[in-house]
């Protein structure tokens, strides 16, 4: 029994991670790989990095879900992606291995909506 949940379990995960539309995959992919170039990643950081990257964007979606749900106000929206986008910038600079993180965010943010 334990055997079958867990795989339920996992076959979600893997369900959530490979539904995301393939525009959303070409930006985590794209951003994984500027970021692999700025910060010299070797492949295993690159592949960390893409899973951090991955479950923020699920993550994300998810608390935008609820806001267009009504389960939670604006203000609160507001405040879980604060708290979002802290986490991930805390992982980013674990995984870069520097703190001066945001000059690269500035730029992807602007490079991301160009990416079709």
């Amino acid at each position: 029994m334990k055997k079958i949940i867990a795989l339920a379990a996992f076959l979600c995960v893997v369900s959530m991670s490979f539904g995301q539309n393939k525009w959303q995959q070409k930006k985590i992919d794209y951003f994984v790989e500027a970021a692999a170039k700025e910060f010299k990643l070797d492949k295993k950081q690159t592949t960390k990095l893409s899973k951090v990257r991955t479950t923020y964007f699920l993550e994300y979606m998810e608390i935008v879900k609820k806001a267009k749900s009504g389960a939670i106000t604006q203000e609160e929206k507001k405040s879980q992606i604060n708290a979002h986008n802290q986490k991930f910038n805390t992982n980013l600079k674990a995984i870069t291995g520097t703190d001066n993180v945001q000059p690269f965010l500035v730029r992807m943010r602007n490079e991301l909506k160009n990416v079709k």
